[in-house]
Formats: structure tokens, C-alpha cells, sequence
């Protein structure tokens, strides 16, 4: 369906799928019979009818022309139009469908008597299921396509699925096509995205039939003229109950460029005009039988005198969100109950409540961003890193989070188990789950890079350009969507100078400033990298009092654990000589709370061991 073009029969379907639309008889034939009982009325749609009526286009003048200049040429006369999804790409074929029909004057010659028919690839494989039935039925359409009292010209949807050499049955409808091509017998314009058109690579021959014509986005004060032109065909189609003023338009336009990243325009702002019509239609109806179940007949009558329901601000937001995220939305942060759980974090009295400042600030979300928020925590092992964003992910989305072990990407070929191989690699076609491919359906996570500076330099460039724009472009298929995340990146790179700010005995420590922090990163990662992230964050490492009260709650923790499961076993409480030993045998500045742990379970062990032998 034309973006300009919209009727209220339209909805939810559409040419832009390539998939079908209604089927015009072609009154020039006299209905031949195709192999396998179809004939190709059942094949073909006749666009020169279809949207003879239709609004003209805006702002594609140029394209329009470039195509038609393209099909009209004595060699090669076949265009691919290649851009994004959304962007228009079958709104082209309809234009110029729609100007040859009205025979305009902008239309050449060579085109005035041309009829432009659709030839869905789904349809003409469908049910061709006999040996021979889907290669008669092509040849049956070409010979109608190269007839001269037809001068009929094919347009081929999603060009990439018969390019495909890795799918025999739509390979054939290009092998047959090819050489009718090649003679100039028939006339073709094919529409692809920017990331499928990659496979017509695997047929160079069939690509270079064709010349190529590149369709952009719109921009957003062309998207906003469009609105106005959709927008009367969706009133009527919801009986007019609807309205929605000018400074809506505006923010419809601003909404779906900020929380539909991964779409274009005028695609995704006409898809949220339309879903935020009928969800206004659909709540005030709820709530009228929601009165009327109730008794309150009152509210119902009240509700049901509104005869204009207008179109907030706030809905239109509710309805963006729940087309990005399905159901899928971020839990209250409490930032009680966050302070809380971090408390239980020794040493780092400094560090956490610049993190809980920074989940604040993320919370009132009023400089919306399509970039993730992002931190890089850096610091000797043990000291809180890991389990700082394991408490953020449970906190803040109520999941864990998803954990990269960086050390496992450090060859650059390690890249395609995050992004998928390319088309004809090995693994290129596997249904085996990459590490994000969750976040569709979930895109609130925490996103954990463990040891990110022992990742290949290809995997952190690609994090760079995740950080940048909020997505990873997928090897086959849409990119990922990275930008409702928090991406932390912990790091041992620095630890050296880290654990020179700690001064002898006891807590006499001092923290780093982030110019310091940032220049002894730089030895380890690319400055630009490292200018990616919001914040990189020196997690200081344990002093001897840190570390014995460390050795006091793990000790605790332990005994709470072991008596709910064995009530039969007792335990003293652990004395400050006990401590004061275990420190002196365990405690290193460099290794944070790990040996306290490792010691604090030898002592328990130690403490059984001996009453068994009393007893």
C-alpha cells in the first residue's frame, strides 16, 4: 500500500508486504489456463487499475522519474529499488502505475501504453506443487509479459527470496526470468532492503539485469505532510470518533523516530497514528461496558455522550512503548530497596551512590535517547563489579542479567556468535539463539561484559557502534535493538594503579578522578571506546576493614544458611581474635573478597570437623 494512498479498507494489510492485494481481473486476456488448475488472473494484480484513483505522492519526484527513465531504456530496461523497510518502496511502482493510467504528461512515451502488474513471489509458487507446474506457470507469464498487445511490465516484490540459491524452488523463478531479461523481452521492477539485496550477490548474472535506484527515508517534515494526508482515510475508518490535534501530529512524527529506532520513516509514524486511533477507540469502548457491568450507569451515559475522543500525548507514548516492547515494561525503580541491596557491598562507599544517581536520573527519562545507558567498571578482582550488576539487573528489570565471558571472543571470528554468520559461511543458516536474541520480546535487560579487555578489537569495535547508535546490525536479519539496556562493562585493566591508591594497613585509601582512571584505561582500550560509555567507574580495592567486615558477613550469611537447612548443628559467634587472624592470613590487595569467602568455608568447615571429633 502507498503511504499516500491509504483507505480505510487498507488497514492491516497492504501492497508494502509484497504478499497479495486485491486481484483485478486483466480484461485484456481471455483468461488462459495455467498448469495446476490457475490462471493468471490468480497471478497477477493490475496496478494501472488498483490506484489509478489513488492520491499522488509526495516528494518522490526525482525517484519516480530516475525509475521511469530506467524501464523505459532500450537495454537493461529493469530497476531495483533498494532502501530500508517502510520507506516507500512499493509507494514508487504505485506512482508511476497511478501516472500512466491518468496519462500524465510527466510519463514518457515509451510508457504510455504500459500496464504495471504485481506478481506476488508467494502466490505463484503457491500450490504449484507437480514437477513442472511452477516453471510452465512462469513461462506462461512471460510469454503474456513480452506480448506486444499486452506491453505489460512485472513488479517483483522482495527480489532477494528468488535470489536466493539457497532456496531451490524460488532459485528456478530466476534462472527462467533470467535469460527473458537479458533479451529485453520482458520489462521488470524489483524492490529489496539495503541488508537482503546482498543476496543477490549469489547470482551476479541476475543482478546485473538490473540498475539500481536508492530510495532514502523521508524526512521528518516530509513524514508530517504525509500524516496529513493518511490521516482523514484513518478518521473515517474509525467512524470519526477521533480527534487529534496538529501539535499530536507533530509529536507522532518526533515519538516514533525516538522509540521506533529500529523502523523508518514515513513507515513508523504512520503505523503509530493508526495504532494510537484505535486504541483510543477501543479503551473508551472498555470503558463504557466496564460502567455498564458495574451498574454505574451514570459514568456509562456520561462516556458514551463523548462523540470525540481526543488524542493525548500520553496515549500516543503508552502506544509507542507497547509496539517497541510488547508487554514487556520496566518495574518501578525503588530506590530504597536498590540502596539496600548495595549496601551489602564493602569498600565502595564512594562509587555506589554515583550509580544509584545515574539510575535516578535514567528513571525520569526526560532526555529520551535511542543509546543505552552504559558504564565500564573497573577494578582488581573480588571487589564488587560482577555482583553490583547483578543486584542493578535484579533491582532495576527484575531478571538477571545477560552475561557475556568476554574471554571466550578473542579471536575476531568469535564476533559471529554474537551477530550470526554471514550468507554462504558456515553456520550462516543456524536456528542456534544468539546472546540477545531475547530482546525482542524482553528489551529491559542488563547486559553484562565480563572481562571486556580480553575481547578480540572486532568485538569491542562492535560494542562501540552499539553504545553509539543503541543497535547490532544481525549478519542475516534486523539489527538488535540495544536501546531500552544498561550495558556494563567490567574490566581487571588498571587493577596495577588501583591497587596503588590503597596505603598500607586499615582503610587508607583514596579514589582515582576519571582523568586519572581514563588515561590508565588507554593503555588497555581505544580512547574512543572508552568515550562510548556514560560513565567509567574505579571500584576501589578492599582495605583490611573492609575485608574483616566482609569476613563477618559472609560468616554469618553462611551460619544463617546452614541452621534453615540443619537445625541440628549450633554456632558460636565468630570473635574479633578470629577475624583479626583470618585478615592477617588472607587478605591481599589485589584479590578483594575472594579469599574471605574461600576462608570464611574452611572456618565453618574447621568448626565441624571439630565437634565430630568430640563427640
Amino acid at each position: 500500500m502507498g503511504l499516500s494512498n491509504f483507505t480505510p479498507t487498507d488497514i492491516g494489510g497492504g501492497s508494502n508486504s509484497g504478499s497479495g492485494g486485491p486481484s483485478i481481473p486483466l480484461s485484456s486476456l481471455l483468461n488462459p489456463t495455467l498448469t495446476g488448475g490457475s490462471d493468471i488472473n490468480d497471478m497477477l494484480i493490475n496496478y494501472n487499475e488498483t490506484y489509478k484513483s489513488a492520491t499522488p505522492a509526495l516528494f518522490r519526484d526525482e525517484i519516480v522519474t530516475q525509475t521511469m527513465s530506467i524501464i523505459s531504456s532500450s537495454r537493461k530496461p529493469n530497476a531495483l529499488l533498494v532502501g530500508p523497510a517502510g520507506v516507500g518502496k512499493t509507494a514508487i511502482v504505485e506512482e508511476i502505475a497511478r501516472r500512466i493510467a491518468n496519462k500524465e504528461a510527466s510519463v514518457p512515451p515509451q510508457l504510455a501504453n504500459t500496464t504495471i502488474y504485481e506478481l506476488p513471489i508467494a502466490t505463484l509458487v503457491a500450490g504449484a506443487g507437480v514437477v513442472g507446474d511452477l516453471e510452465n506457470r512462469i513461462t506462461e507469464i512471460i510469454k503474456f509479459a513480452q506480448d506486444a498487445n499486452n506491453d505489460a511490465l512485472l513488479f517483483i516484490d522482495e527480489i532477494h527470496l528468488i535470489a536466493d540459491s539457497n532456496n531451490t524452488t524460488y532459485a528456478k523463478i530466476a534462472q527462467i526470468l533470467k535469460p527473458a531479461m537479458a533479451r529485453g523481452y520482458i520489462r521488470v521492477i524489483a524492490a529489496t532492503t539495503m541488508g537482503e539485496a546482498k543476496k543477490l550477490d549469489d547470482d551476479p548474472a541476475f543482478k546485473r539485469r538490473f540498475s539500481s535506484v536508492i530510495v532514502d527515508e523521508l524526512t521528518r517534515e516530509q513524514t508530517r505532510q504525509i500524516l496529513d494526508i493518511v490521516l482523514p482515510g484513518m478518521l473515517g475508518h474509525y467512524q470519526n470518533k477521533v480527534t487529534v490535534a496538529p501539535d499530536v501530529l507533530d509529536e507522532i512524527v518526533m515519538t516514533a523516530d525516538r522509540l521506533m529506532s529500529t523502523g523508518h520513516r514515513p513507515d513508523t509514524a504512520i503505523t503509530l497514528l493508526d495504532r494510537a486511533l484505535s486504541h483510543s477507540v477501543i479503551s473508551h469502548h472498555a470503558a463504557i461496558q466496564e460502567a455498564l457491568a458495574s451498574g454505574n450507569t451514570t459514568s456509562a451515559q456520561m462516556l458514551q455522550q463523548i462523540t470525540h475522543i481526543p488524542l493525548t500525548a500520553k496515549r500516543l507514548n503508552t502506544i509507542a512503548m507497547l509496539l517497541v516492547t510488547g508487554q514487556s515494561q520496566p518495574p518501578h525503580l525503588d530506590v530504597t530497596a536498590l540502596q539496600a541491596e548495595l549496601s551489602r557491598l564493602r569498600g565502595q562507599e564512594e562509587v555506589l551512590p554515583r550509580i544509584v544517581d545515574a539510575l535516578r536520573r535514567r528513571e525520569l527519562n526526560i532526555f529520551p535517547s535511542t543509546r543505552p545507558t552504559s558504564w565500564l567498571f573497573a577494578g582488581a578482582s573480588g571487589v564488587g563489579k560482577s555482583e553490583t550488576a547483578t543486584i542493578i539487573s535484579s533491582m532495576v528489570t527484575g531478571q538477571k542479567p545477560i552475561i557475556l565471558n568476554m574471554a571466550e571472543y578473542h579471536d575476531s571470528a568469535s564476533i559471529n556468535r554474537i551477530i550470526g554468520s554471514p550468507t554462504g559461511y558456515v553456520g550462516s543458516d543456524s536456528a542456534k539463539e544468539r546472546p540477545f536474541d531475547t530482546l525482542a520480546s524482553n528489551p529491559y535487560r542488563v547486559i553484562v561484559l565480563d572481562e571486556f579487555e580480553k575481547a578480540d578489537m572486532s568485538v569491542q569495535r562492535l560494542f562501540l557502534s552499539a553504545l553509539d547508535t543503541g543497535e547490532i546490525q544481525m549478519a542475516n536479519g534486523p539489527a538488535v535493538d540495544l536501546s531500552r539496556c544498561i550495558v556494563i562493562a567490567t574490566t581487571n585493566a588498571g587493577r596495577q594503579k588501583l591497587s596503588g591508591s590503597q596505603m598500607g594497613f586499615g582503610d587508607h585509601k583514596h579514589s582515582m578522578s576519571k582523568q586519572s582512571l581514563t588515561k590508565e584505561l588507554q593503555k588497555s582500550f581505544d580512547a574512543e571506546l572508552l568515550g562510548r560509555f556514560d560513565d567509567l567507574i574505579a571500584f576501589m580495592p578492599l582495605g583490611a576493614d573492609d575485608y574483616a567486615q566482609i569476613l563477618r558477613d559472609e560468616y554469618d550469611r553462611q551460619v544463617k544458611r546452614i541452621c534453615t537447612e540443619r537445625p541440628d548443628l549450633n554456632f558460636d559467634a565468630i570473635d574479633d581474635d578470629t577475624i583479626a587472624r583470618l585478615v592477617d592470613e588472607t587478605w591481599l590487595v589485589d584479590q578483594g573478597a575472594r579469599p574471605a569467602i574461600r576462608a570464611i568455608r574452611a572456618l565453618i568447615e574447621d568448626m565441624l570437623l571439630a565437634q565430630a571429633a568430640n563427640s
